[in-house]
């Protein structure tokens, strides 16, 4: 039986490549802003949780580059994680329901041979 809807199926393959390769990129990304923001933290000679040990107030913006770089590369890895989810939800929604569609016309099919 002929397969139906090419571009339907395309595009749920591109939604697949684009799912890995926003989950790659955004996990490298998390990874470089967290490395970056304690390697500044620490040529301040502040260290990556300093605002925890010394809470002073003159020190708290400054030292908060190290924390604060990894509470932000959390939220992007996490950002990256919900991207991918949802791309490759998508392209395997578009799946199913294609699978269904050819399903359902196979199974008609076979019931109009069986009734003639």
């Amino acid at each position: 039986m002929e397969r139906r809807y090419r571009a339907l199926r395309m595009i749920a393959s591109v939604l697949q490549v684009l799912a890995w390769v926003s989950l790659v990129l955004g996990l490298l990304s998390a990874i470089a802003y967290g490395a970056a923001a304690i390697a500044t933290a620490s040529r301040l000679g502040l260290g990556a949780f300093a605002p925890l040990a010394r809470f002073r107030q003159f020190l708290w913006p400054v030292g908060m580059g190290g924390f604060g770089g990894i509470v932000g590369a959390l939220v992007l890895a996490l950002g990256s994680v919900l991207g991918f989810l949802f791309l490759y939800a998508a392209s395997d929604l578009i799946n199913v329901q294609l699978d269904i569609e050819q399903n359902t016309r196979e199974t008609a099919v076979l019931l109009r041979e069986r009734h003639l």
